[in-house]
């Protein structure tokens, strides 16, 4: 993790520096390199802005839907990874960030980070004291049947009361 850390937060942007010290050097002037990284910033920030607001009202759709929102949910972080390495200066960054901002190919990090993340999960059965299914519990899972009812009192007037616990 820290090697991660140490290239995402040291090498990168030595590498961004030496690509734009290059660029102004021998390809293209020193004015037309800080134009570049100035244009893809500002493109690539009114482009997570527009995509980041459409994930949002998509976000909020689906949950009026009663769907869970997943996808979006993650398709709203890649985003926001893009607009922020877009607004770092460098053009790894700005490819980086714009490339994030083409949604086949967030699909394809969205499905990246995904599988890699479910290969990571680990699932175990736990069992308590007094959990329906306990070997130890005296009991079996079929005898934890719960009725959840409610029901009107009626007094001799003729008003009624409700009581949803059931007292």
């Amino acid at each position: 993790m820290l090697l991660k850390l140490l290239v995402l937060f040291i090498v990168l942007p030595l590498l961004d520096l030496w690509l734009l010290f290059t660029l102004a050097d021998g390809v293209l002037s020193f004015g037309a390199t800080v134009g570049l990284v100035l244009a893809t910033g500002i493109i690539g920030a009114s482009l997570a802005k527009q995509q980041g607001l459409a994930a949002w009202k998509t976000f909020n759709a689906e949950l009026g839907r009663g769907a869970l929102p997943a996808d979006t949910m993650l398709d709203g972080v890649l985003i926001l990874l893009a607009g922020t390495v877009l607004i770092t200066p460098g053009l790894i960054t700005d490819a980086v960030g714009l490339a994030l901002l083409v949604p086949p190919v967030r699909r394809l990090v969205r499905k990246f980070l995904v599988q890699r993340l479910t290969s990571r999960i680990k699932f175990h059965t736990v069992f308590s004291a007094h959990s329906a299914g306990n070997p130890g519990s005296g009991f079996a899972a079929d005898d934890a049947t719960v009725i959840d009812a409610e029901f009107q009192r009626r007094d001799t007037n003729g008003a009624s009361s409700s009581d949803p616990a059931g007292s």
